[in-house]
């Protein structure tokens, strides 16, 4: 959720292999949301992330990451989450 004005779709390019949320927090893209849920892995309240497109580059879910993301299937824990499966371009 952003201010009124703001874009939150950003698009970024990532390298394979990069953790998710490192990669954005690296680049500047600032995450914390203080109304989301705090995520179970990491503990933090900015690790869900909506993926727009590339989906198929992303590792596949854990069961327990597919159970916790059964009600928001467009999203991903950004702390599980692994760019560049198998090295995919």
């Amino acid at each position: 959720q952003c201010a009124e004005g703001v874009d939150n779709v950003k698009y970024v390019e990532l390298f394979a292999g990069e953790n998710l949320q490192r990669a954005l927090l690296n680049r500047g893209i600032v995450l914390d949301d203080p109304g989301q849920k705090k995520c179970d892995f990491c503990g933090h309240s900015y690790c869900y992330v909506r993926v727009m497109n590339g989906r198929k580059l992303l590792n596949p879910m854990s069961m327990t990451e597919e159970k916790l993301m059964a009600e928001r299937p467009r999203d991903r824990l950004s702390c599980k989450t692994t760019v560049g499966y198998n090295m995919q371009e």
